[in-house]
C-alpha cells in the first residue's frame, strides 16, 4: 500500500514540475519580452525628447548644444533601427541647419544628402520635403 502511494505520488510531482517548468517558462518569456518593450518604449521617448532638447538649443542659438542632443536622438533611432525613416530625415535637416549655422558647409551638405536620399526613397521625389532639401542642397553646391 505505502508502494502504490508513492509511485502515484511520484508521478503526480513529475507532471507537476514538468507543468510548472512550462509555466515558469512562459513567465520569463512574458518578462523578457515586457522589458524588451519596456526598452523600446523609454528609446522612444527619449529620441522625442531630445529632438526637443535639440530644437530648443536651435532657437536659442546654442546650435552646438543642438548637435550633441540631435546626436543623441540619432543614437536610439539606430537603437530602434530607424537610421533609414523619416524620423531620422527630419533630424538630419535639423542638424544640417545647425551646422550651416555653424558655417560647417560640408558637414551640412553632408547630412542634406543623408535626408534627400531616405525622403525620396519613402516619398519619391515630388514630395515637398523632399524638394525642400534638394533646394538646400542645390544652395550649398552653388554658393
Amino acid at each position: 500500500m505505502y508502494l502504490i502511494v508513492l509511485i502515484v505520488a511520484a508521478g503526480l510531482l513529475g507532471y507537476s514540475c514538468g507543468t510548472t517548468t512550462q509555466n515558469s517558462e512562459m513567465t520569463v518569456k512574458k518578462v523578457v519580452d515586457e522589458q524588451t518593450l519596456g526598452r523600446i518604449n523609454r528609446a522612444k521617448k527619449a529620441v522625442k525628447v531630445y529632438t526637443r532638447t535639440a530644437d530648443g538649443y536651435y532657437r536659442e542659438g546654442f546650435y552646438d548644444k543642438a548637435l550633441v542632443y540631435y546626436d543623441k536622438a540619432l543614437l536610439k533611432l539606430k537603437y530602434l533601427n530607424r537610421l533609414n525613416h523619416p524620423q531620422a530625415a527630419k533630424i538630419y535637416v535639423r542638424m544640417g541647419d545647425s551646422y550651416l549655422k555653424l558655417k560647417k558647409k560640408k558637414l551640412a551638405l553632408e547630412f542634406y544628402q543623408k535626408a534627400y536620399e531616405i525622403y525620396k526613397r519613402f516619398y519619391g521625389e515630388n514630395n515637398p520635403r523632399t524638394v525642400q532639401v534638394k533646394e538646400k542642397i542645390n544652395q550649398l553646391l552653388e554658393g
